[in-house]
């Protein structure tokens, strides 16, 4: 359901969902720190080529741009573009609407479900990463 909330918004941009996630993550954190391509792949629990594929894209659009890291040159820094910066409020203020609405949803449960669904994530997530590692040796 919240996937499908934010496909519709995303293109009604012309964007994807993921886009505006990656434009919205990247937003939320440039500030504090640089974002690399496996930063991507951390957050969304993307494989590399999926991660890359989406820097591309992205790229391509003029939504992102790559530079080079300061103290490694290999090591591609990803930022956003005045035009993703337009975007930004956006789509932050897209996704800060849909936390209200479930908020207003689920009420007094509102906390105990949040953690118990991050709870869930994590755990998958962890399983996964683990199940593949096995799996690559």
């Amino acid at each position: 359901m919240l996937a499908r909330d934010s496909d519709y918004f995303a293109k009604q941009l012309g964007l994807t969902g993921m886009q505006i996630s990656t434009i919205n993550f990247i937003a939320d954190h440039e500030t504090t720190q640089d974002i690399f391509q496996r930063d991507l792949e951390h957050e969304f629990n993307m494989r590399k080529a999926t991660a890359s594929s989406l820097g591309t894209t992205m790229v391509t659009k003029e939504l992102l741009i790559r530079v080079p890291a300061t103290n490694d040159a290999r090591y591609k820094r990803l930022l956003l573009t005045p035009k993703a910066r337009q975007l930004a409020a956006q789509i932050e203020a897209f996704f800060e609407a849909s936390e209200r609405r479930l908020q207003h949803l689920l009420g007094p449960t509102f906390e105990t479900t949040y953690i118990n669904l991050t709870s869930i994530s994590s755990a998958f997530t962890t399983t996964h990463t683990h199940q593949h590692v096995k799996k690559d040796r």
